[in-house]
């Protein structure tokens, strides 16, 4: 081979090199340019993400005059309130202590009066006791006891205390108490046939029960049995 045609192929291999080296050039040159388009969005985006947010943000205006004085005006109906407020309560827990204590003083009271309406019926009882001495009539002395006991009862009645009405009449366990049982075909069951202890109602309410005795008829029990018997069956 000919040094002409070395020399030739070696300019055709130098050229081929230069023109690969001229294409990395190329390449590194417009990635450089993308990277640099890239960025530059990126930073219109956050820029407009600021923008959007800065004009979200509401800057509060300015007060006026009108404004401030406006405000103090609420700030002094507020006060006004608060303190109505405040003296309202305290007077109601005044008013509640008053109650209390008028309450209190309209118990005692009433105690008072009916002891003063008592003191008669004790003044009674011993003039009856000195006559039980100094005489030997033992009627008038029961007779003077009876009395005692009529103005005793008027005198509870005025408080609307009543006694509860018992011989004679049908067993009520809201209104007696049987302590005792007899038995008695001839009255009704469950009668009534004698007191032990009298019952009081004060207006229509029970105080005390009254202790009675009640018939038991044989003829009511054995019935009762066989009602029994029939509703086991």
């Amino acid at each position: 081979m000919s040094k002409g045609q070395n020399n030739h192929d070696e300019e055709n291999v130098r050229a081929e090199q230069g023109d690969g080296m001229n294409g990395d050039k190329d390449q590194e040159n417009s990635k450089e340019e993308t990277d640099s388009v890239v960025n530059d969005e990126e930073k219109s985006g956050e820029e407009t993400v600021q923008a959007k947010s800065q004009d979200d943000v509401k800057v509060p205006e300015e007060l006026t005059m009108e404004d401030i004085i406006e405000l103090k005006k609420k700030a002094e109906e507020r006060d006004t309130y608060l303190d109505q407020l405040l003296r309202t309560k305290a007077e109601f827990m005044n008013y509640q202590k008053r109650m209390v204590k008028e309450n209190e003083s309209t118990a005692q009271f009433a105690v008072r009066n009916l002891i003063l309406d008592f003191l008669p019926e004790l003044d009674n009882f011993d003039r009856a006791m000195k006559l039980a001495d100094s005489s030997q009539d033992f009627d008038k002395f029961v007779e003077g006891i009876k009395l005692i006991e009529e103005q005793l009862f008027k005198v509870l009645g005025k408080y609307g205390v009543e006694p509860i009405e018992t011989v004679g009449k049908p067993f009520d366990p809201n209104l007696h108490e049987a302590v005792m049982e007899e038995e008695n075909n001839e009255m009704p069951h469950h009668t009534i046939i004698d007191e032990f202890q009298k019952g009081f109602l004060l207006k229509e309410r029970v105080i005390r029960p009254s202790k009675v005795k009640v018939s038991r008829r044989a003829m009511e029990e054995e019935g009762e049995k066989e009602e029994d018997e029939k509703s086991d069956d």
